[in-house]
């Protein structure tokens, strides 16, 4: 692949990042309002953004695993479906 086209993966990647950062932003107030209309509380605790170094590995961490788990089940009913 040459420069260009890499170059150009990067920079879509990272629009899509701040496109996706900008979204969660703006609709946070009503992802507010609708949590706590059933009856749910956010704990601000869970939506901070890791800090440190090693907070940020740990969550990265996390992270991984969470999709990880979740495109091995996707794949899991995938095959079954092709049986």
């Amino acid at each position: 692949m040459n420069r260009h086209f890499s170059d150009a993966r990067y920079y879509f990647r990272r629009g899509f990042d701040h496109l996706y950062a900008g979204l969660k932003e703006e609709s946070e107030p009503l992802r507010r309002r609708i949590m706590e209309a059933m009856g749910r509380e956010m704990d601000d605790e869970e939506e901070m953004e890791p800090q440190s170094p090693r907070e940020r590995v740990e969550y990265g961490a996390r992270r991984a695993a969470t999709r990880s788990r979740r495109a091995a089940r996707k794949v899991r009913r995938r095959v079954r479906r092709t049986e």
